[in-house]
């Protein structure tokens, strides 16, 4: 059910890649985590949900919780991306304890101890538990088995790290079935009675042909069309709630990033060249790569089209010898060659079948491969299935390699990685094609601590100048011709400024409590390779836009609105006392245009003007309307009405299920609003 998606972002699928990868490697031991608490004692509030802080320790500890039982999957990324999304598992985790479940206690929902007991061992298994990689076999199916053995294993595990496992799968085993529960009783919520079925079918069945004309407003603004500073007062007064906002910046920045300078690219040609002479040699190239070449040595054996996009590494590698190296590649800031180590005939994919032996069962291995060889018979083995050589360097297994080019159909592969004997069986494999393995030396032209020097120099020498100051960095930008790139209404979770990914460093300075509209950074250095000087030009606080801030737009809608009133009293006036819409069309120096079958109906799938829609739908046919639209004033003529039977109840149930849809998108804004969450996370992120 969509609902569940979207009341609970961790669980579900989520949950299962939470615990899987062991997101948060970089979470913080106790004691560095009281040392931060208090380096943010001053203003440590992280946010708060219905009226309850969220500190900073609160948010740590829910975040170290997770760190606790994540480390036990063995895994530890540390990229942004898998920081960042643990960050908000944590903040979910915290909305659905403050927020959600007492909301849905409240509504009379809970799971029984007995339905518990179900759900983790009986026969209706969570999918929180069928999705978790520990209870699942080798071809990835859910295995009672490995369930059982798990639960039987918690009482003899000293270091507790089972039990403390299966009390946080319990605990979302619980939470999983009390979101299924409210997301069905909000989908049963959502229904048609039969009146509201039966109307929504009469309306889309009753459709209406038309003969129309449009006339535009102009785009040029028309000067006699004004509209009063209370006007836009009046209108933002009526319409306030639309115009609240998050606190937001605008900002203006130049930027140096730091690119290598012609001096860098010939010393690291030289640098290329002096290898380049060794590799066309060596006799050694997986050492002679991955001592000397910026890129690892591949494995990989290619086909003619795969190299088709680099036609004189394919000339080189199909029609010269082995051995023969490739004329240099000069790509942006690379040089490269590769040299062709191996050709084969080998197949793109082969079906395989394994059995294992323990790496010191040799004897055993061969005696199984000699009797297989005699008489294959598949129900010896594990089936593995269909792989190709992406499969196998990307699982790891390129020991594999050899079943591609294998002359039988029973082999033996020792797997000094995975410290095991494998015996393949291959019944099938695709047609053997000529394929060839590449070594390839390459040289990326990097910036040199004289380019860094240099740059940064010249941020540092620009930022002193400006001193701080708005005024001066305005004329300094201009006069040195830097480019100037402003930002509007950039948001304190910003990440991304320009080219720079991960541009915290310069969104902390912007909102920083002592920072001012008017005030110029120092330089700020992102990712090492990006310098960036940063004037902040207005500042706007949570909560109401400012009337004037949203003068402009108010203005243009008004503007639009009475230029089509306007135009709508011209239009009638030009067309009083005419009979038909051709005589219409010529007075107004049109064309007439037909609408075959407009039926109320179409609104709901944004065909057409609403504005025409629904004045079609009240006339009567023979007689000429004017009405205004969004953009300019229609005259038409219904010049037939038919009530058909092409819209049935399936598809006003189709309807309800877009509007069920949609409203399962909507309800957890709609709960963090009845809770007034404040998200004050990217102060500290």
């Amino acid at each position: 059910m969509a609902v569940l998606e979207k009341i609970r972002v961790k669980f579900g699928i989520l949950i299962t890649v939470l615990v899987a990868l062991a997101l948060l490697s970089f979470i913080l031991d106790p004691q560095t985590l009281r040392s931060a608490a208090d380096r943010f004692s001053s203003n440590n509030k992280v946010g708060s949900m219905n009226g309850k802080t969220v500190s900073y320790r609160d948010f740590y500890e829910q975040l170290n919780a997770y760190t606790e039982i994540a480390k036990m999957s063995g895994q530890n990324p540390s990229s942004e991306e898998a920081q960042s999304q643990l960050r908000d598992a944590a903040w979910q985790s915290i909305f659905e304890n403050e927020v959600f479940i007492p909301k849905a206690t409240a509504a009379g929902l809970s799971v029984g101890e007995e339905e518990m007991i179900d759900l983790t061992q009986g026969s209706d298994i969570s999918p929180v538990l069928l999705q978790q990689g520990t209870f699942l076999d080798r071809n990835g199916n859910f295995s009672r088995e490995a369930l059982v053995n798990f639960v039987q294993s918690i009482d003899s595990d000293e270091s507790g790290q089972y039990a403390a496992l299966w009390s946080f799968l319990e605990e979302n085993v619980y939470r999983d079935r009390l979101f299924t529960k409210y997301g069905s009783l909000i989908a049963q919520s959502d229904f048609l009675t039969d009146l509201e079925k039966a109307r929504i079918v009469a309306e889309s069945n009753a459709t209406a042909d038309v003969d129309y004309v449009f006339v535009p407003i102009p785009f040029a603004q028309d000067s006699t069309v004004t509209v009063s500073d209370e006007e836009i007062r009046r209108f933002y007064k009526e319409r306030r709630e639309q115009y609240k906002q998050p606190a937001n910046r605008d900002v203006e920045y130049v930027l140096w990033e730091v690119v290598p300078s012609a001096q860098d690219y010939a010393d690291a040609k030289e640098e290329f060249d002096a290898l380049l002479e060794e590799f066309t040699v060596t006799d050694n190239l997986k050492n002679f790569v991955t001592l000397h070449s910026d890129s690892k040595f591949n494995p990989y054996y290619f086909s003619e089209d795969q190299l088709a996009a680099m036609p004189e590494i394919q000339e080189t590698a199909f029609h010269k010898p082995v051995g023969t190296v490739s004329p240099v590649q000069t790509e942006d800031r690379s040089y490269s060659a590769a040299r062709v180590t191996d050709v084969r005939m080998m197949s793109d994919s082969v079906h395989l079948f394994v059995k294992v032996f323990a790496f010191d069962k040799d004897a055993d291995a061969d005696a199984f491969v000699a009797e297989q060889l005699r008489r294959p018979d598949a129900s010896q083995f594990t089936e593995m299935g269909w792989f190709t050589q992406d499969n196998m360097v990307s699982t790891g297994w390129s020991e594999f390699s050899p079943v591609f080019d294998a002359t039988q159909r029973v082999m033996k592969i020792k797997s000094v990685n995975k410290q095991t004997l494998l015996v393949v069986y291959m019944p099938e494999r695709t047609r053997p094609v000529k394929k060839v393995q590449l070594a390839t030396l390459l040289k990326n032209v990097l910036p040199s601590d004289e380019t860094y020097r240099d740059f940064q120099m010249k941020a540092v020498e620009f930022a002193d100048a400006c001193d701080g100051k708005l005024a001066n960095f305005q004329k300094l930008s201009q006069e040195l011709n830097l480019p100037v790139i402003p930002i509007n209404n950039m948001l304190q979770s910003t990440r991304r400024i320009g080219p720079a990914d991960n541009a915290r460093e310069v969104v902390y300075w912007v909102f920083d409590k002592k920072t001012r509209a008017g005030d110029v950074s120092d330089v700020k250095i992102v990712d090492n390779k990006y310098y960036f000087v940063t004037a902040v030009t207005k500042v706007r606080k949570e909560g109401y836009a400012d009337v004037n801030d949203v003068a402009s737009q108010i203005r243009a809608r008004l503007v639009a609105e009475k230029g089509v009133e306007k135009k709508l009293a011209e239009v009638k006036e030009q067309i009083a006392g005419l009979a038909s819409m051709e005589a219409v069309a010529e007075k107004l120096g049109t064309t007439v245009n037909h609408y075959p079958g407009l039926s109320f109906g179409s609104v709901q799938y944004n065909q057409g003007d609403p504005a025409l829609t629904g004045a079609v739908a009240s006339s009567e046919p023979g007689v000429i309307r004017t009405v205004g639209g969004t953009l300019g004033v229609y005259v038409f003529e219904v010049t037939d009405r038919t009530n058909g039977h092409f819209f049935s109840e399936a598809d006003a149930s189709t309807q309800l299920s877009r509007r069920s849809t949609y409203h399962e998108n909507i309800l957890q804004t709609v709960i963090a609003n009845e809770a007034d969450i404040k998200d004050n996370r990217a102060r500290f992120f």
